[in-house]
């Protein structure tokens, strides 16, 4: 294992490394209560994804000196990017659609979140989750899943909020976790 390690070329090798440690961070720093930097976890996922596109690309270039077919490895490098697309797209459509003002609105002003996490201090958007709406004659219909980190002054706290919207009515809260 150490051997296949030391074979990748160094920015791979320190991707690994760092992706690593964020990783690690990201879920302890939930376990043990520490308020620092919980965009780790998130971030550390998101080099999950670049540093298999960097294993990837390493990976066909030996395939490629051993005259075999590199389509799979191709594939996988495109899928990553069009994640990263849509994950780019979802940060700016977002906080442009009333069910992300609704679901943020309600984070800085109800009482239980301020509870948990002290005075709430900010909020940030997790690109994970899904929207959808359709819209006919009788009105406009949807659904969305957001998750957010809610630091406050004492904690930061995860949550995901599932936001609905009927025919003829505003957009409300459903469930918060």
């Amino acid at each position: 294992m150490l051997e296949k390690f030391q074979s990748l070329t160094k920015v791979s090798q320190r991707l690994i490394i760092v992706t690593s440690v964020l990783l690690l961070y990201g879920y302890l720093c939930r376990l043990l209560g520490l308020y620092f930097f919980w965009e780790s976890k998130y971030i550390g996922w998101t080099l999950v994804a670049i540093t298999v596109i960097f294993l990837l690309r390493e990976r066909i270039s030996f395939k490629k000196t051993q005259g075999k077919k590199t389509t799979s490895e191709k594939v996988g490098i495109g899928l990553m990017i069009f994640v990263f697309v849509i994950q780019s797209v979802l940060l700016v459509v977002t906080p442009k659609l009333d069910s992300y003002k609704i679901a943020r609105q309600y984070l800085q002003i109800d009482k239980s979140v301020s509870k948990e996490v002290w005075e709430v201090t900010s909020i940030m958007l997790i690109p994970m989750g899904g929207f959808s709406s359709q819209t006919s004659s009788t009105g406009t219909t949807g659904q969305a899943d957001l998750n957010f980190i809610v630091k406050g002054k004492e904690k930061f706290k995860d949550y995901n909020i599932q936001v609905v919207k009927q025919e003829n009515s505003d957009w409300t809260i459903v469930n918060i976790k």
